[in-house]
């Protein structure tokens, strides 16, 4: 028994050995001495641990022994190296990449910066050939007399403000003061003014006696307004109490910043004389023939008895105040009536032409490399058409307003004179033809030379 016992000890001792390899590694060492797995690692080098975490998940396979440690070692060393080379070879190339991205955004930077202050002096230039353009246009005061007949004839109107009456005013205590006209106001007055929209017609009746228009009117009414006004209105009570008004008028086309506008500002007042009421709805029923609610029991007479002054806005940058004299001795333009729709028509159909009448009126031959320079810059296109808009706004006796666009930048209205004053439709076509053809020529003959 102890022999046999003894053989199978052998026989097992036998296998163990079978299994290790060759070289038995100090963790095979510890494991035949059972040695605490934290001992054994404290007894490892920093190459023994690396590699036995490496290789622990590998089935089947050895670690090393002790004396290849100093090759393991290397072999770690070595491909720490490397992989330190590699990642100083990466960051070089990263920043060398990064470098080379800032340069070209900076090149990028500077070279736009040096297009848009390019394009800055191109349309400076631009700016200064406009603004010594110099056109004919209609008086002051004959706009302001065209535009306030044409608000009442087509029936725009305008916002006539008046003093709100308030029942607080008359129980003020305050001391009133005098004005220069005599009249009386309390520094504390709470009056406020109100605007309202009202129709209203001119008090004269222009006729046109060959090329100009006279007033058949006197002049002391001419250009004044005439009011229908009812008696549950809120504003007929107001100038009842107080006659200090203004009336409001814009060109057609809406309340626009750059739109003409002009108050009038004076005394409206009721008419109380037959005769004078009469008179009034004769000329309101001109101006208005579809108004047959002027003749309800609670509609009554009024009309701008006194002119103070007019204040005139003509767009961006100009405004001025015209006098009372000036204005009612004043014209009224024929064509601007019917300046809407012949701008309408040219806009729609003929607008290339309205911009080549610009280009020869305005620049001509010695500043149209402006016009290109200022278009070829622009990144939405090359074409100087498609950089540049010229719309018709109005039109009178004198000539045309366009408003002027190029590049995407708006440079505002020009003025182009007629080469004669023209006072109907059939005068203003020839005008306007006679422009077309003559910037149409202009336009072929810089095309050959270009």
């Amino acid at each position: 028994m102890h022999e046999e016992k003894l053989r199978r000890e052998r026989e097992r001792e036998r296998g163990r050995r079978h299994l290790l390899p060759p070289h038995s590694s100090p963790l095979v060492a510890h494991t035949r001495t059972h040695t605490p797995f934290r001992t054994l690692l404290s007894s490892m080098n920093a190459s023994s641990r690396l590699l036995f975490f490496s290789t622990s998940s590998t089935r089947g396979t050895a670690l090393p022994s002790s004396s290849s440690s100093s090759s393991s070692s290397s072999f770690c060393s070595s491909s720490l190296r490397r992989r330190s080379t590699k990642t100083t070879t990466t960051t070089t190339t990263k920043t060398s990449f990064a470098s080379r991205t800032n340069a070209t955004m900076k090149n990028e930077s500077k070279g736009k910066e040096e297009e848009e202050e390019e394009e800055g002096k191109t349309f400076d230039k631009i700016l200064s050939v406009l603004q010594a353009h110099k056109s004919r246009r209609l008086s002051v005061a004959a706009e302001c007399r065209t535009l306030v007949s044409n608000a009442s004839f087509t029936g725009f109107g305008g916002v006539l403000c008046t003093i709100a009456s308030s029942s607080s005013s008359s129980s003020s205590t305050t001391n009133p003061k005098t004005t220069k006209d005599g009249e009386k106001e309390r520094e504390d007055d709470p009056s406020y003014p109100v605007g309202s929209f009202a129709a209203f017609a001119i008090e004269e009746e222009d006729v046109e006696e060959g090329s100009e228009r006279v007033s058949t009117r006197s002049s002391a009414a001419a250009g004044l307004p005439i009011f229908a006004l009812s008696q549950l209105s809120s504003h007929t009570r107001d100038l009842l109490k107080n006659k200090r008004a203004s009336l409001f008028c814009a060109e057609s086309g809406g309340m626009r910043p750059d739109a003409a506008r002009a108050t009038l500002v004076g005394s409206v007042e009721k008419i109380e004389d037959e005769k004078e009421r009469a008179k009034a709805r004769e000329i309101y029923l001109k101006h208005h023939p579809d108004a047959f609610w002027v003749d309800f029991g609670d509609f009554s007479w009024f009309k701008m008895t006194e002119l103070k002054e007019v204040k005139y806005v003509g767009g961006f940058g100009r405004a001025a105040t015209v006098g009372a004299s000036d204005y009612q001795s004043a014209k009224v333009d024929p064509v601007r009536k019917f300046s809407a729709p012949v701008c309408k028509h040219m806009n729609e159909d003929h607008a290339e032409s309205t911009l080549d009448i610009v280009k020869m009126v305005v620049f001509g031959d010695e500043n149209m490399n402006l016009i290109r320079s200022s278009s070829s810059n622009s990144s939405s296109s090359s074409d100087d058409e498609k950089n540049m808009k010229a719309e018709m706004c109005e039109i009178d006796s004198i000539g045309m307003t366009v408003s002027l666009r190029m590049g995407g930048q708006n440079l505002g209205k020009v003025r182009i004179e007629w080469q004669e004053p023209a006072y109907d439709r059939k005068a203003i076509k020839d005008q306007i033809v006679n422009l077309t053809k003559k910037a149409a020529a202009a336009a072929a003959a810089a095309a050959t030379d270009k």
